[in-house]
């Protein structure tokens, strides 16, 4: 996920996101089918940049699903 994150920059990672939530939010059910795998990396790449905490199979829910940065002092 790493690699995938620093190979675009913010912007592409962003727009490519946004391109598959345009397909799901126009066509629903069908827009997730024509969702691609760089469209999948991406959006999964915007959320772990976001902060939400990956849940690994087979392992429960945590606490806090998203890592807020602590405000220094």
């Amino acid at each position: 996920m790493a690699d995938a994150i620093s190979r675009l920059t913010r912007d592409e990672l962003v727009t490519r996101a946004a391109r598959a939530l345009g397909k799901v939010d126009l066509l629903g059910a069908r827009g997730i089918t024509l969702v691609n795998a760089e469209e999948i990396e991406a959006m999964s790449g915007l959320l772990a940049v976001m902060g939400l905490v990956p849940i690994y199979p087979g392992t429960p829910v945590p606490e806090t699903l998203f890592i807020t940065p602590q405000k220094e002092t």
